[in-house]
């Protein structure tokens, strides 16, 4: 999904919690920003992968691997390795609830806002038929990306 609709749910949504919630604008601003900051590891994937650490160049890429994988079909998208997102997983999900049980409840709204970042992802990954474990499990995407080929 791109960023733009990201920071507009994770707007509307965080507004919705601030005025009729009565939530802090404070913690409104932090579910807000959680929500779309998560995708950074987008960035971190790019500059890697690539050893690019421009972000204009990482966008671009980005972009142009969103169209090329739009002409593929169902059977060549599933022969394509996913990218690690480190931050779309369950396993990034348990440190920032542990963090937040334990150590300070911020972690919590920092966790409400990468949830509807996913709620988001999800969707999308349903509205063209892809498995929402993508976005679910890394270690998963990991152990299935195997015998797979990068998409260029």
């Amino acid at each position: 999904m791109l960023p733009k609709w990201h920071i507009l749910i994770g707007f509307v949504v965080s507004y919705l919690l601030v005025y009729y919630f009565n939530f802090s604008l404070v913690v409104g601003l932090i579910i807000f920003s959680s929500s779309f900051i998560i995708d950074i590891d987008h960035y971190f994937y790019y500059a890697i992968y690539k050893k690019d650490w421009n972000p204009f160049n990482a966008i671009e890429w980005f972009y142009e691997l969103v169209e090329k994988h739009k002409k593929l079909t169902i059977t060549e998208k599933k022969m394509i390795k996913n990218h690690i997102l480190i931050f779309h997983g369950i396993e990034f999900w348990m440190i920032i609830f542990i963090l937040g049980i334990y150590l300070n409840k911020v972690f919590l709204f920092i966790l409400t806002g990468i949830g509807i970042h996913m709620l988001a992802d999800w969707a999308q990954l349903i509205y063209s038929h892809r498995p929402i474990s993508l976005k679910f499990s890394q270690i998963l995407v990991f152990i299935k990306n195997k015998n797979k080929k990068e998409l260029e």
